[in-house]
């Protein structure tokens, strides 16, 4: 009995959901907010709460957890390593190159990356707003024990840190970043 599962990515429909007009700024200078903090510290609790609209989110882990419908039982990157690096630098390098307002989440325990990402954005022509997040460690081990799965911003972080640098290299006509 062949226990396999089969899953069917469509790109553009992947990319596509992660962009309505309320993500562009208009006018003004685009956004980019990145939420820094521990693990399980409501990073992500906060980006739902107060950045679901007008942002694009570039997150890994969310781009992973949309691709298994759910299914918890995947492993973080590689049952979609391919779709997700496929996918992950188009909405970033869209994202900027339409200078839209933008939001990811990170550990930031890598400052010379945290400090390249600031960078990056702010050559791109983004006013970047870094906001710390944390909470107890007591009370982030126990969020961290409940949590649903294992794909925080310590593994996915890396992932939309280098697709955003990336794009945003090509964006202020440096190409490549790395």
């Amino acid at each position: 009995m062949n226990t396999e599962r089969t899953y069917s990515i469509d790109l553009n429909a992947e990319i596509d959901r992660l962009f309505d007009d309320s993500s562009l700024p208009g006018a003004d200078q685009p956004s980019a907010v990145v939420l820094m903090g521990g693990v399980a510290a409501g990073k992500t609790h906060l980006r739902i709460k107060d950045y679901s609209r007008g942002y694009v989110l570039i997150d890994a882990a969310e781009m992973f957890h949309h691709l298994s419908r759910g299914d918890g039982m995947l492993d973080f990157p590689d049952a979609f390593a391919e779709p997700l690096e496929l996918i992950g630098p188009m909405v970033a390098d869209r994202a900027v190159s339409e200078r839209r307002h933008i939001v990811t989440e990170i550990i930031g325990q890598d400052v010379p990356t945290t400090m390249e990402l600031i960078s990056a954005l702010q050559a791109a022509g983004y006013k970047v707003e870094v906001l710390g997040v944390t909470c107890d460690p007591e009370e982030a081990f126990r969020r961290n024990l409940h949590r649903g799965d294992n794909i925080s911003a310590y593994f996915a972080g890396p992932f939309q840190t280098r697709w955003i640098i990336e794009a945003c290299g090509k964006a202020a006509g440096g190409g490549q970043s790395g």
